[in-house]
């Protein structure tokens, strides 16, 4: 029986410039082990990265493909293994949609910041432990929470802005990648 890869969701408002960051460039450090998606809670349907974005994610040699706004409903929620989020606003949101808080849902900062003190996650592959991530983070945010610190939405803002948010998505992945032990391609 072939082992499934780990569904993870990002979320940030329109769907347009922090997820699908997040996402693609998850996707690129997890590889075969997670089925990366994102989604927005305002999702701007017809829209597309902007290109100051793609930009930030070019100086980390990450190429963003087209990409197709998604709303976030329950559905995808409840699909999810691990769901990452923006900011307090998208944390707020999914529990309104959940109906409490949603156990398997962080902030990326908190996430990042909860991977410091976690157990790792359990499991003998790489796409075991990011299902199982989850788990662990909430276990760590029960012992001693952490933060949801927002990540600036750099929408129609200047090229530094999207520069230092794309900056601490690359930090803040990578701190979760680091302690799922998984290593980019």
């Amino acid at each position: 029986m072939s082992e499934r890869p780990a569904r993870v969701t990002m979320v940030c408002t329109g769907n347009i410039c922090r997820s699908p960051a997040m996402h693609y460039l998850a996707q690129r450090e997890w590889g075969d082990a997670a089925e990366v998606t994102s989604a927005g809670i305002y999702a701007e349907i017809g829209m597309d990265v902007p290109s100051p974005m793609r930009a930030s994610a070019g100086r980390h040699g990450l190429d963003i493909p087209r990409h197709r706004p998604t709303q976030l409903d329950r559905g995808i929620l409840s699909r999810a293994d691990l769901v990452l989020v923006a900011t307090q606003q998208h944390a707020r949101w999914i529990e309104g949609e959940w109906g409490g808080v949603a156990e398997h849902s962080f902030g990326l900062k908190e996430a990042a910041e909860l991977s410091t003190r976690a157990d790792a996650p359990e499991g003998a592959t790489p796409s075991e432990r990011l299902v199982n991530a989850a788990a662990a983070l909430h276990a760590a945010r029960l012992a001693d929470p952490a933060p949801l610190r927002s990540l600036d939405d750099p929408w129609s803002r200047d090229q530094a802005t999207y520069d230092r948010v794309m900056d601490e998505i690359v930090e803040d992945l990578g701190a979760i990648t680091a302690w799922v032990g998984l290593t980019p391609d």
